[in-house]
């Protein structure tokens, strides 16, 4: 670097860091402030979920398909399936591996079905090989699967391929690389991938390749101070079948390539969202609104370095500030939702919940311990993410002995993170039931237990 280049790039670090005190001492009571409850329509917002408790997650699963009106319900013959689960994480982490396998049965077992599934998850890590397939998908887990034999998420990908089953898997990878690739997370022999994207950036306008879309006209933008914003441009992908060669794009829908071109492939696309219900440190619970991290670019923005991002944050990263409002993430994760695609059903495994407890064993890791979780043995099924994630805060996780019960928690707590975190999402998708007087529980078994082990039905 020339002399002249040096003083310039310290001149630009000079302002930044004072442009970030000015910005910090400024910061607008407005962006830590809890979002107003907007009124709900009783008409409009009534919602109706679907519960089963107290089996075998492959009893819960064929519960509330059942009571849905089954799989068909939701699917049509010919459609092209995609079923996103979550795997950043493994053990009480990642969703459970006996459900996944089980709806993946029901969707082969429509009558009828000549469609195909893809699962699908951006875990935010990538392999030596450059596979998104990361995480969960190779680290083993103690608990969370409950198949005879398995020890990962990725054991159904062997599994499904040994049956010619029409149904593959597909590791999203972040288009642009992360100041935190070197960080353990959590990991420190980067076993299970190295946390960032490959660099690629966003697909250029008539790229046909896999990637992510980086859309700069819809940024969703809030303001932070009187010097700054808080701004996050709206992601998503476009990921190829590795079975049949379609292209799945989350707001364009299915396509084929034709020479250069993507043409619609005229095929129905459906979404299946299977989530978690954990405590979360950021936005107090994470379960059907917060999935959608694993489906947007995590590197377009801090703490992603790529040149078109300076200056933007992501969107994990979008309520960061001092004080911070780490709930405000809500708001881009339900533009997401808005913008480009909500999921046609989401199925929340609780067979586990996550907490931090008052005090963690000596030597354990929080994120994965045993004495960071209880087993709850359920299912909620249904349309609405934020009446899902409503109800389950208050029946499921409400009474875990968790040492940020109110400050997280409480949702009749104003102030407590999930009570802020599903208001904003609220707010922003405009639609979404908190009001327990509003949510129907249409149907909740309490199953008896189902054998753990078996054949497939396929």
């Amino acid at each position: 670097m020339s002399t002249g280049a040096r003083g310039v790039d310290l001149a630009s670090r000079a302002a930044r860091k004072v442009r970030n005190k000015l910005a910090a001492l400024t910061q607008l009571p407005s962006f830590v402030a809890t979002p107003p409850l907007v009124p709900h329509d009783g008409v409009r917002e009534h919602s109706r979920i679907y519960v089963a408790r107290d089996g075998s997650p492959t009893a819960n699963v064929d519960a509330v398909l059942s009571d849905l009106g089954g799989i068909e319900a939701i699917v049509g013959a010919d459609d092209v399936v995609i079923l996103k689960v979550s795997a950043q994480w493994w053990n009480q982490g990642m969703t459970n591996v006996a459900a996944v396998r089980r709806v993946i049965e029901h969707l082969l077992e429509r009558r009828g079905f000549t469609g195909e599934i893809i699962v699908f998850e951006n875990t935010h890590f990538r392999l030596a090989d450059g596979s998104g397939l990361s995480r969960a998908w190779v680290r083993p887990s103690e608990r969370n699967v409950d198949v005879p034999g398995w020890n990962k998420l990725g054991d159904l990908i062997p599994h499904f391929r040994e049956h010619n089953a029409p149904v593959s898997f597909v590791g999203l990878v972040d288009a642009g690389e992360s100041a935190l690739s070197g960080d353990a997370w959590h990991d420190p022999g980067h076993t299970a991938g190295v946390y960032g994207g490959d660099g690629r950036g966003p697909i250029e306008p008539g790229e046909t390749r896999d990637g992510y879309h980086w859309d700069f006209s819809r940024t969703f933008r809030l303001e932070k101070s009187w010097v700054d914003a808080a701004r996050t441009p709206l992601t998503w992908p476009r990921f190829t079948s590795p079975r049949t060669g379609l292209v799945v794009d989350l707001r364009g829908g299915v396509k084929r390539r034709e020479g250069r071109r993507l043409v619609s492939a005229g095929r129905k696309l459906v979404w299946i969202n299977m989530t978690t219900a954990n405590e979360h440190g950021s936005t107090g619970f994470t379960g059907a609104c917060k999935s959608t991290m694993g489906v947007v670019d995590m590197s377009a923005g801090a703490l992603g370095t790529h040149p078109l991002v300076r200056g933007y944050s992501s969107v994990h990263y979008f309520g960061r500030g001092s004080p911070s409002a780490t709930w405000r993430m809500a708001g881009p994760l339900a533009q997401f939702a808005r913008e480009v695609r909500a999921p046609d059903l989401v199925l929340t495994v609780a067979e586990w919940v996550a907490f931090e407890p008052a005090v963690l064993p000596a030597g354990e890791d929080i994120r994965h311990s045993a004495a960071t979780c209880v087993r709850k043995r359920t299912v909620i099924a249904g349309r609405d993410p934020v009446a899902i994630d409503s109800w389950a805060v208050r029946n499921l996780i409400s009474d875990v002995p968790s040492k940020n019960r109110r400050a997280y928690l409480d949702l009749d707590d104003p102030d407590a993170k999930v009570t802020k975190f599903l208001r904003y999402y609220r707010q922003v998708y405009g639609a979404g039931t908190i009001d327990p007087a509003l949510i129907e529980v249409a149907s909740e078994r309490r199953s008896a237990p189902a054998p753990q082990s078996g054949e497939p039905l396929l």
